[in-house]
């Protein structure tokens, strides 16, 4: 509802607007639990700065004080943010000299807030941080790898954990992504080439607020569309209760790499030659011959050519599986990466090591106002690849 231009701002447009700006900018869900119903629609929301007076009572006068902290919000909003939309600039408005923290705000003057604002509320924009105002940082993996050969199963487990769910909450909400990334060399049996052409081109895997994306990825993998707000306390492949899949995050592609065998187009070449002499054998119709000669010459061509599909239809199948759950009431997030090779028993050599990062926002400030999501979560390696699974 915009107010009346030209008239004085009240208490109820005045409500309207900090509430809006409180559910990005503060926190609406304080006392959320990661257990509520209403988690998806509604955790998504809050930053977790301050949050203004949204409750005014009637007869309150709108100053400009209160105005400008709402001007500071929505311009920290809009830098945070990939809204290509410029700052409010909190000039002395028209037929007024001073503007001191008391003078009372028209409406006009909100209503130009509520326009700033509202994108930012609309599709999720407050979830997606500007590219210029986050940084990402690599967790240290020391140790996190595996060398050693194997040809069963492998499993790695990692988790990142906040001071409290809503910590974890304001990092989503901000932008912030857990990131993985995984790498194999070294090795040279049929098992690590096969193993080796799945990890190597899926790239790097984000998961923000609701989805796992890839990133710099030669062969495209399945999102099952599940971010922070989907997991459940249980991976769900098994091991913790049914499986039921519910932790399943991504499933990479098979085998993609092509075999030659033999030849394609080869030819070959042949020259005969021979020579009698004496009469030889001949039919009782015909003049002996006496002595003679002849040749001749022949060529060949063939090859074969076995495709990627024949040769390795039943290596298709090899795909790697990441999944996810919360731990700590939401405090943590909990990582599986999955390499099963059970139906073919192959040796797979080399080396496998997982490059773990996170996208952390800028704390960005005017004045006395911030958006700032830190502390950034810790990270801890929780199965290195070697433990009794990993065989």
């Amino acid at each position: 509802m915009s107010g009346t231009i030209g008239g004085l701002a009240t208490n109820e447009e005045y409500n309207l607007v900090a509430v809006d700006v409180n559910k990005v900018f503060g926190d609406k869900y304080p006392t959320a639990a990661v257990t509520d119903s209403n988690r998806v629609n509604t955790h998504k929301f809050g930053w977790g700065a301050v949050n203004l007076d949204d409750a005014l009572a009637d007869g309150t006068l709108i100053t400009a004080e209160r105005l400008q902290g709402m001007v500071t919000r929505t311009n920290i909003s809009l830098n945070h943010t990939e809204i290509p939309d410029s700052v409010l600039v909190f000039a002395v408005p028209t037929n007024r000299t001073t503007i001191a923290a008391n003078t009372p705000i028209r409406a006009e003057d909100l209503n130009l807030v509520r326009t700033k604002f509202s994108p930012i509320l609309v599709n999720n924009e407050h979830t997606k941080v500007d590219a210029q105002n986050a940084s990402a940082f690599n967790s240290d993996t020391t140790g996190y790898e595996r060398s050693t050969t194997w040809n069963n199963k492998l499993v790695g487990e990692h988790k990142f954990e906040w001071a409290d769910y809503n910590k974890a909450r304001y990092f989503f909400n901000g932008g912030g992504q857990l990131r993985l990334a995984l790498n194999m060399t070294g090795g040279s049996t049929a098992g690590y080439f096969n193993w080796s052409d799945v990890i190597n081109e899926m790239g790097v895997l984000n998961m923000n607020w609701d989805t796992v994306t890839q990133s710099a990825a030669i062969t495209s993998g399945t999102s099952e569309g599940k971010g922070f707000y989907d997991l459940t306390d249980k991976y769900g492949d098994g091991s913790d209760g049914p499986t039921t899949n519910e932790g399943l995050l991504f499933t990479s592609s098979g085998v993609t790499i092509g075999r030659k065998v033999g030849t394609y187009g080869s030819y070959s070449y042949g020259y005969g030659y021979g020579y009698i002499t004496g009469q030889g054998y001949h039919p009782a119709w015909t003049d002996p011959m006496q002595s003679g000669y002849g040749y001749g010459y022949g060529y060949g061509y063939g090859g074969i050519y076995v495709s990627s599909y024949s040769a390795y239809s039943t290596y298709q199948q090899l795909k790697f599986k990441l999944y996810g759950k919360y731990i700590n009431n939401g405090a943590g997030v909990q990582f599986k990466i999955f390499l099963d090779d059970t139906t073919h028993n192959n040796f797979v050599d080399g080396t496998i090591t997982p490059t773990v990062s996170y996208l952390m926002p800028d704390t960005l400030t005017i004045g006395t106002h911030s958006f700032d999501v830190t502390p950034a979560p810790t990270f801890t390696v929780v199965n290195d690849f070697t433990g009794p699974d990993d065989y």
